[in-house]
């Protein structure tokens, strides 16, 4: 999907699940990019926050129209995971989606930012 189609009134909007404060991280041209919100991780806290910045960081080269579709978003986020962490990386990237995957202990996280969700596993 190409995320230009997004359109920037779907992207502004926090959905604020679980009640969380819509407290924005940085703004990029007229894109507001919210504090991730964690729907599960099982993951040390450095590579959480290498996820969080790898992703924030992919947000900002697709509003940059560097990384037009979501497959780009998570090409981007495997490469980098597979660079600094040993082992397997996988990335799902996308507004709707639904997954059951194996995964390694200590190696999983699934977040969003804005409506734009990220799992990232190792496996293998």
């Amino acid at each position: 999907m190409d995320i230009s189609k997004i359109g920037s009134s779907a992207i502004d909007k926090s959905f604020g699940r679980g009640g969380q404060a819509k407290d924005a991280v940085v703004i990029v041209s007229n894109l507001e990019i919210h504090k991730p919100v964690v729907t599960f991780c099982d993951m040390s806290q450095a590579q959480k926050e290498f996820a969080f910045e790898t992703a924030e960081h992919a947000f900002k080269l697709s509003a940059k129209r560097e990384k037009r579709y979501f497959k780009d978003i998570a090409e981007y986020i495997k490469n980098e995971f597979d660079n600094k962490f040993q082992g397997t990386w996988h990335v799902i990237v996308g507004l709707h989606f639904g997954a059951f995957v194996s995964y390694e202990s200590q190696c999983m996280i699934h977040f969003y930012i804005n409506q734009l969700g990220f799992m990232i596993y190792k496996f293998g």
